[in-house]
């Protein structure tokens, strides 16, 4: 019995962690396959953020089965894989909001970059470590979900499907806000199914076969703010 849920409660993360790393490598090959690559597109930054989350999903996996012990040297360990998901993301929002002041992304990044890692390395508690990470993690989220409500409303972006990419940036929040209470419920299942679903929500919004197909004909372009927004 106590095996059965031991493997109901470690294989939604570690299903999740497959799939995600699957479908990131799936879009790095989409994103290296176009004429026009830049660092900013898309597909780039979501394959650097599903690889995140894989990482992410198999160290959850590795302190449920005991081989890693928890406790503020592993929650460093987690703050700076987040960031991998976190900063990419910063990355497509100053290439969408602030395109016209481009020569200061590698700055403003580095800056980012700096700062995450130095709350993760040396903030002092899990607490004040959250809570200083927490702006940009509601500016990721929050600016991902504005970004691709406006794109959905106003068809700028038809390369992405960016009704897909609401519902996936939604869910993914969702999943996040109820990792632990379902953990702990013994739900853990219903948390990776969310994880799982989530991330085949947003490669299908960023492959885009319906596009695709429509385009066959045509060279993939990259998709940027400045073609778009």
């Amino acid at each position: 019995m106590m095996q059965v849920t031991l493997d109901t409660t470690i294989m939604p993360s570690v299903v999740a962690a497959i799939v995600s790393i699957v479908l990131s490598m799936y879009l790095f090959f989409l994103w290296h396959r176009q004429e026009n690559r830049l660092y900013s597109d898309l597909p780039l930054a979501f394959s650097i953020v599903f690889t995140a989350h894989a990482l992410n999903q198999m160290l959850l996996s590795l302190t449920m089965i005991g081989l890693i012990p928890t406790g503020l040297d592993f929650f460093r360990v987690r703050a700076l894989v987040v960031g991998g998901i976190a900063l990419p993301i910063m990355v497509v929002l100053l290439n969408i909001w602030l395109h016209r002041f481009q020569k200061h992304h590698l700055r403003i990044m580095g800056l980012l970059t700096v700062y995450w890692g130095a709350i993760a390395l040396f903030g002092p508690t899990q607490d004040i470590i959250m809570m200083l990470h927490l702006p940009l993690i509601i500016t990721f989220m929050g600016g991902m979900v504005l970004t691709f409500i406006i794109t959905w409303r106003t068809g700028r972006l038809k390369e992405v499907r960016s009704d897909l990419m609401v519902i996936s940036t939604l869910l993914s929040l969702v999943g996040q806000v109820l990792l632990v209470p379902l953990s702990t419920a013994g739900l853990g299942l219903v948390s990776g199914a969310i994880a799982v679903a989530a991330t085949l929500l947003a490669t299908i919004a960023l492959s885009n076969p319906w596009y695709r197909r429509e385009q066959a004909s045509i060279p993939m372009t990259s998709v940027t703010a400045e073609h778009h927004l």
